[in-house]
């Protein structure tokens, strides 16, 4: 008989492991844990933060956020390990980075891979699509200036630029397809 059973990867077994470990820096038992639930709104009796300790029971995202507003930590330290920068990280069962690098995926600073072309414009746009609108302009400025340099070493002698309008974003491209500049539509009608 098939079972639509999901089972734990290894970020699943790591977040258990920090939940108990965070629990017990703060000097809390599992029932000091369990209350602290209930006062940022997501109660779990200890029975439950015990089986999640021994990987027994699962958690969605709202316990992740709720257990990391509980122990007073990001939320990124519950999924991701604080050890040396070089020791390799398994995300996923196909995806193993090192601890730096897993940082950096998770914080929105850089993909776990590279587009073989364009290098740079991949890694600011991960950087830009990582982050909140109010938090885009110094990275959408640098975005824009890596953007504007590509277009000049491309290009040679006078080049039209074709316009147009990609979710929230005004673009400009060259006729060969490389994008040259980005601004939000907002400034680009104004």
């Amino acid at each position: 008989m098939a079972t639509n059973a999901v089972l734990s990867g290894p970020t699943s077994k790591r977040v258990a492991e920090n939940i108990a470990h965070w629990r017990k820096v703060r000097g809390y038992q599992q029932k000091d844990l369990s209350q602290r639930m209930t006062e940022v709104g997501r109660p779990m009796l200890p029975t439950v933060i015990s089986k999640i300790e021994r990987g027994d029971r699962r958690i969605d995202i709202d316990d992740l956020v709720a257990l990391s507003l509980a122990l007073r930590i990001g939320f990124l330290r519950l999924l991701l390990p604080a050890t040396d920068p070089n020791e390799r990280v398994e995300l996923t069962d196909e995806v193993t980075l090192s601890a730096q690098d897993a940082w950096e995926c998770l914080e929105g600073d850089k993909p776990h891979t590279r587009a073989d072309v364009d290098a740079h414009g991949d890694l600011l746009r991960y950087r830009l699509d990582s982050r909140p609108a109010w938090d885009r302009d110094p990275i959408r400025q640098t975005y824009n200036q890596g953007l504007e340099q590509a277009a000049r070493q491309a290009s040679v002698g006078n080049v039209t630029y074709q316009t147009t309008r990609e979710g929230d974003d005004w673009v400009a491209r060259t006729p060969a397809g490389i994008e040259v500049f980005r601004v939000p539509v907002s400034q680009g009608d104004a």
